[in-house]
């Protein structure tokens, strides 16, 4: 069975003599046993990046379920100031020398304090 789509309605370019052919080659398609478990999916055609396809965004709204799926996102927890080995971790992390840009450096140092932080939690737990 095919989902349908959302977007704009062809999936393929390319130029064949001198004309711009468009075509719906990539679509989703599902069996009723899909159907029955994702009733929502749904498939959105998304923009041209590099290639002369058009990238397919398969969307499953598992009734708010979603969130149980992906990982909780990394957060600074203002207890951790309360540990005298934040402050270590924090200046171990913004001394080590990074090549790039400002942003980069320091989104590279921010990552070292997370890894930090993570494996310290994990010790505790």
């Amino acid at each position: 069975i095919d989902l349908g789509f959302s977007g704009l309605e062809f999936t393929w370019h390319r130029k064949r003599r001198g004309e711009l052919v468009w075509e719906r080659f990539d679509r989703g398609v599902a069996n009723y046993e899909w159907l029955n478990r994702f009733p929502t999916g749904r498939v959105h055609h998304l923009h041209y990046f590099t290639s002369d396809h058009r990238p397919l965004l398969l969307a499953l709204n598992l009734n708010g379920e979603s969130h149980k799926w992906r990982r909780k996102p990394f957060r600074f927890e203002a207890m951790w100031l309360m540990d005298p080995s934040c402050g270590e971790t924090v200046s171990r992390a913004w001394a080590h020398q990074t090549k790039g840009t400002s942003m980069f450096q320091a989104i590279e140092k921010l990552r070292k304090c997370k890894k930090k932080k993570k494996k310290g939690v994990k010790e505790v737990e």
